[in-house]
């Protein structure tokens, strides 16, 4: 098998025309597996399952795990087309999935002090500093889509034309305040297409500007500026709304997901939360045995 590792190298570098940095990452790949695997006997499919289970044990990421069984793949494919050996056992192998983290989520007590939070900056910075919060926590919205939203935008004055990945439309409605907000906003702003231009008002607000703007409130506010982010506003408006009864696919919607999958991540959120109140207030949970 050692044997077989160097042909399959040899085959990258002349055959395939891999680069430098491409075949070390094989050989090094194809090293940590003969280092846990006895190479000495012919490979079968347990063998590759005991690898997975040990890299596993090691507590890699998913994404590193994932790029070794490609290599693996390759590999033994190689080898199985040129017939050196007769059965492949990467053939019923399957990638691990990535898990998709839960978002970072902040209470419901700790967006009323941001907001609260706001009253202590000059008048025109409050203005906006209300309006980016109601954007972001009141609609849901992306930090690309908030600045880049225009004047014509508003439909109304109780919905917004957002226009989302893939330059996708979907018709947003807006908290009830953003048309006070939005009268006091314009007279105060420069005059500009843009809801939120920049210091040249041709031009609209940069992310940075706004990542900057909800940390100062949040300092202001006594929370921790680390877990503040538009980010975190967008997901606490998913989850803060799913936990007081809203339906999975109108929140779909209003946050623009390609998929009902991507939005019931922030089901999971809600679910913790469920477990914790019957593990709180049930009468047949340990917490309430005496």
């Amino acid at each position: 098998m050692h044997n077989f590792i160097e042909l399959f190298i040899e085959y990258l570098r002349s055959e395939r025309n891999a680069s430098s940095n491409t075949v070390q990452s094989y050989i090094l790949d194809l090293s940590d597996f003969s280092n846990l695997i006895d190479l000495d006997k012919s490979v079968q499919e347990e063998d590759i399952i005991l690898y997975l289970s040990k890299l596993k044990e090691k507590q890699l990421q998913t994404s590193s795990i994932k790029r070794k069984l490609s290599a693996l793949k390759q590999f033994f494919k190689f080898l199985y087309q040129e017939e050196l050996i007769a059965n492949n056992p990467m053939k019923f192998i399957r990638q691990p999935k990535h898990k998709r983290p839960l978002p970072k989520i902040i209470s419901e007590e700790t967006m009323i002090k941001l907001q609260n939070a706001t009253n202590f900056l000059k008048y025109e910075e409050k203005i906006r500093a209300d309006l980016i919060i109601c954007f972001l926590y009141g609609s849901g919205l992306r930090v690309s889509e908030l600045i880049a939203i225009k004047r014509n935008s508003m439909v109304d004055s109780k919905f917004i034309r957002i226009f989302g990945k893939g330059n996708k439309e979907r018709i947003v409605p807006l908290a009830h305040s953003v048309s006070f907000l939005m009268k006091d906003w314009e007279n105060i702003s420069p005059k500009s297409v843009w809801v939120f231009p920049s210091v040249n008002p041709l031009k609209h607000i940069t992310r940075q500007r706004v990542f900057q703007i909800l940390k100062q409130i949040a300092a202001i506010s006594g929370v921790d500026t680390t877990k503040i982010s538009p980010h975190v506003l967008r997901h606490a408006f998913a989850t803060h709304i799913l936990d007081n009864g809203a339906d999975l696919l109108s929140v779909k919607k209003m946050l623009g997901h390609q998929e009902i999958s991507t939005t019931e991540i922030y089901t999971h959120v809600t679910r913790k939360k469920l477990k914790e109140v019957i593990k709180k207030y049930h009468p047949l949970s340990a917490e309430k045995k005496p």
